[in-house]
């Protein structure tokens, strides 16, 4: 995969529903919408695009028709694509022809034209310059699109085709029919799929295809490894088999530009629908996902998520975190996911608003899958540091369901004093199985690490070079700027912490008047400030974040979000103190329920 060659945008006229409207393409797509709206359309669109660029790398262009009359391009056969093609007019209006147009990252273009019912053409928009070959072709759009074609259970008995017969399958809805053929022909990437299918389906493994000669047409067979004892994939589960093919299509597509998925929530329960995100998020492709399911929303940075309605001319970035409530609402999400994951699990663990995500995201940095899934126990977000909820909610769900629960709690520091901390410690130990208050301000402190700050920022302007041609050196010292960040907070932080403090110190050291208590306050507060190290633990990590990320879109164009920071942090930079949460969650998520 060339690196500069990725699609920005596609625009639709008088395709289908859409009369004219417009996408773009970032690193991370996410379609939500109303059923309808239009989403399976975008994606559909892609899917000829595909074919007609695997045209266009084998043959020479001929003239065909195009959107300004006779033009060298490529006539694109629409009868093996699985698309309906035969009502691509808008409104049914045939005297209009529809277009789709994608603009590629080196200013090229590439247009779908449809003249008539069930023809369509490629064109080419070279900037002036004439394609006259596949070779030239290829020179000008190192482009390729992966997709997930249409999964189901695999065969029973899968005969051993020919090499070619496995490579079409790829491209098409007998994939499944085919996917012992996949490997038997392609068996390169194997250790790389074996390797995911051991780290996401807990348990289980899988080797690589094995030729029974047994019958009168060899069959292919695939053992999968289940506790030691080996069975064949066909009988392993229809939700296995389709992970299967569902890590597959990723692993085969790892060089493409553009990797495209259409509703895996169909497939997947919500476990592997979080999985499912961040394993392509390790991928080289943009992706992107037409979706209803909120597991995946939820996993999603919002500027990820566009949606798509058929009034608007142009699909919308969230980019607003309080926008998401409204997708919810149009998605109608519910509680069942969390009483499912109550009931087999009996845990609890409460948060603060959406920090789960955030800590999620972590223990997948280091390789803790039992707490970057959830599987094992229920996430309940509770508003602010509320250890009174966690405790009615408790007593409820036991009263309501007869049994006991284990509860687990993670909360804010905000400015409360070591003794205080200690002391909501010791409160909460008396219902809670475990219980950390951060020795932070709050949870996004943790994201505070300079070095991974610089390199999210980095990844950040490539991804920007990559669509726009533009070459950004990002020339300031990260330090300097959350030293001048944090220097313009420092009166409204040293205020919260005195406003919170002083009542504790006072109460513990009763002899002393106010003036002596406040000057240890302020004393100790100056000792915390000094360092830049020990201040990026006493500010508001959100509103640090928040004023960096207005810097950098002002001077930079980019944004970083705090998955892209966890990215990219090592694994030796993650705070000691994450180290232990995610460890003692994972302890918690392994015991057995009460």
């Amino acid at each position: 995969m060339l690196d500069t060659q990725r699609i920005t945008s596609v625009r639709f006229s008088r395709y289908k529903a859409f009369r004219e409207f417009s996408l773009s393409i970032d690193r991370f797509n996410i379609l939500v919408g109303p059923n309808n709206a239009g989403k399976s359309t975008i994606l559909g669109a892609f899917r000829i695009l595909a074919e007609a660029i695997r045209k266009a790398k084998a043959k020479s262009p001929t003239f065909v028709q195009g959107p300004t009359g006779s033009v060298l391009g490529y006539e694109v056969n629409l009868e093996n694509i699985p698309v309906a093609t035969e009502n691509v007019f808008h409104n049914y209006d045939e005297d209009q022809s529809p277009t789709v147009s994608f603009r590629i990252s080196n200013g090229d273009h590439l247009t779908l034209f449809f003249p008539r019912r069930g023809i369509c053409n490629l064109v080419c928009d070279t900037l002036g310059k004439t394609i006259r070959s596949p070779s030239a072709f290829r020179q000008h759009f190192g482009l390729e699109i992966g997709f997930v074609p249409i999964l189901g259970p695999v065969e029973h008995n899968e005969p051993l085709y020919q090499k070619e017969a496995a490579r079409e399958a790829v491209l098409t809805h007998r994939a499944s029919r085919n996917f012992r053929n996949i490997w038997h022909h392609y068996p390169e990437a194997f250790a790389e799929f074996r390797s995911l299918i051991q780290s996401t389906w807990p348990g289980m493994d899988i080797k690589e295809p094995e030729i029974d000669s047994s019958y009168e047409k060899p069959l292919l067979r695939m053992f999968c490894p289940e506790e030691r004892i080996d069975r064949e994939i066909f009988w392993a589960g229809f939700g296995f088999q389709v992970w299967c093919q569902m890590l597959t299509f990723m692993v085969v597509n790892r060089d493409a530009s553009l990797f495209i998925i259409d509703e895996p929530d169909i497939y997947l329960h919500s476990d592997l629908q979080r999985q499912l995100v961040s394993a392509l998020r390790s991928l080289g492709p943009d992706i992107l996902i037409a979706t209803h399911s909120t597991e995946i929303i939820s996993e999603a940075d919002p500027d990820e998520i566009l949606v798509v309605t058929k009034k608007a001319r142009s699909a919308k970035r969230v980019g607003d975190p309080t926008q998401l409530r409204a997708i919810f609402e149009v998605l109608g999400s519910n509680l069942n996911p969390f009483l499912t994951q109550l009931a087999r699990s009996k845990k609890l663990v409460f948060v603060e608003g959406k920090d789960f995500q955030i800590i999620a995201r972590f223990a997948a940095k280091l390789d803790v899958g039992i707490v970057a899934t959830r599987s094992n126990f229920a996430i309940v977000p509770t508003n602010g540091f509320n250890p009174t909820k966690a405790k009615i909610f408790r007593e409820g769900v036991e009263a309501t369901t007869g049994s006991k629960v284990d509860v687990a709690i993670v909360f804010d520091r905000d400015y409360r004093s070591d003794f205080e901390v200690a002391a909501e410690i010791s409160e909460m130990k008396t219902f809670c199985d475990y219980v950390h208050i951060h020795s932070r301000k709050e949870l996004e402190n943790f994201l505070l690490v300079p070095s991974a700050l610089e390199r999210a920022t980095l990844q950040k302007l490539s991804e920007q070079t990559k669509r726009t041609g533009k070459t950004s050196l990002f020339a300031d010292n990260v330090d300097t700027l959350l030293s001048t960040i944090t220097d313009g907070m420092k009166h409204d932080v040293q205020a919260q912490y005195l406003k919170r403090q002083h009542p504790f110190a006072k109460s513990t050291e009763r002899s002393l008047d106010d003036t002596t208590v406040t000057s240890r306050l302020l004393s100790a507060f100056e000792e915390k400030w000094k360092s830049l190290s020990s201040r990026l633990n006493l500010v508001p990590g959100k509103e640090v974040l928040s004023r960096l990320n207005i810097y950098l879109q002002g001077e930079w164009g980019v944004t970083i979000t705090p998955n892209a920071i966890i990215d990219a942090m090592t694994e030796q930079e993650v705070p000691s103190e994450m180290r232990e949460i995610i460890s003692s969650l994972g302890q918690f998520a392994k015991k057995d329920s009460k």
